[in-house]
């Protein structure tokens, strides 16, 4: 760091933080403004700390602060922002968002950066006290697809299977359209029984609401409905942040009667054309087991529940296997 860098805290320019996350190679979207002020309607309460040198950003860092059952708790979703290699940035950071923490009462510091696995800055975090996690909220490995090619290479890549299920929503009149506000009650019970289905972590029963009225508006979201006759077969919800779309959320009816329609594939299919029509170069699949690819594709075939089903279906859009560096924790004792 140079220039006689400075903390800031609480940081207030809304328009200057944003542009930053957005343009950071470290950003996401969880680490923007709207997501912060989103989380205020689940019970977490957004801190902002930047470190600036003259009218520019050097790197930040939001923290959410809830309380839980016992104790208070802060996270760090996909941050801090912040070059890892700059060492002494992150320690600036890191150390300010545990004072912050520590100050709020809380009592443990959650933080999962928006970094690709390197030991050695899993170390540097070690150094600054954190320890990693052995439960975690955000899922280590992703898949991440290329949209930079054209649309035809795209869909050229895609498994033929993932092309074929496609093609057969399409013949059976399966109808995507731009789900509105009237459609997100269906979207959240589909959603609540399949994350019971496959034993995964479920949403709170008001994200799917405080999302669309926080992020719909400014065309940073959209839920995508399939439709086969008059049912509702399946929904996904994707956001947009810079140049990636991420699917956050998703869930298909379990009625017998509407598997037949295969609508998944073209769900997806059909919301990755959009976020290319937005300048996105990446389509985040958001969460795959944590295991490298050799494993993946070795045992996917005979693994079942939880991960391991959505590996099964998310591994046709032929995407790249992306490990975050994990999840780390730094225990703060109580005042």
């Amino acid at each position: 760091m140079t220039g006689g860098p400075a903390i800031v805290c609480p940081f207030e320019d809304r328009a200057q933080w944003d542009a930053f996350v957005e343009s950071s190679p470290f950003g996401h979207f969880f680490q923007c403004w709207t997501w912060g002020e989103m989380q205020r309607g689940l019970g977490g309460d957004p801190r902002r700390i930047a470190v600036v040198s003259g009218d520019r950003v050097l790197g930040c860092v939001q923290l959410l602060v809830f309380d839980g059952a016992t104790r208070r708790f802060a996270v760090v979703p996909r941050g801090p922002v912040a070059d890892p290699d700059d060492a002494g940035l992150v320690e600036v950071l890191t150390q300010a968002a545990v004072a912050v923490a520590a100050a709020e009462g809380a009592t443990l510091l959650r933080i999962e950066p928006q970094w690709a696995w390197d030991a050695a800055h899993a170390q540097q975090l070690e150094a600054l006290g954190f320890a990693s996690a052995r439960q975690f909220i955000m899922p280590r490995r992703t898949l991440l697809v290329d949209l930079r090619p054209t649309a035809d290479e795209i869909w050229a890549s895609f498994r033929s299977n993932t092309r074929n299920r496609v093609r057969l929503a399409e013949k059976l009149g399966v109808q995507v359209r731009v789900g509105g506000e009237a459609d997100l009650p269906a979207s959240e019970r589909m959603f609540e029984r399949m994350t019971a289905r496959h034993g995964l972590r479920t949403a709170s029963a008001d994200a799917f609401q405080l999302a669309a009225r926080h992020f719909g508006a400014g065309g940073m979201m959209r839920l995508y409905m399939a439709q086969g006759g008059d049912m509702d077969l399946a929904g996904i919800i994707v956001f947009v942040w810079g140049g990636t779309a991420t699917y956050l959320w998703g869930a298909s009816s379990d009625d017998e009667s509407a598997r037949r329609f295969n609508p998944n594939q073209l769900l997806h299919w059909t919301a990755m054309q959009w976020a290319r029509t937005r300048g996105c170069e990446t389509y985040d699949m958001f969460g795959i087991p944590d295991h490298d690819e050799d494993t993946l594709e070795a045992e996917y075939g005979r693994q079942t529940g939880g991960m391991w089903n959505l590996y099964r279906f998310k591994r046709g859009f032929r995407g790249t296997v992306h490990r975050h560096l994990g999840t780390f924790d730094r225990v703060i004792p109580a005042r």
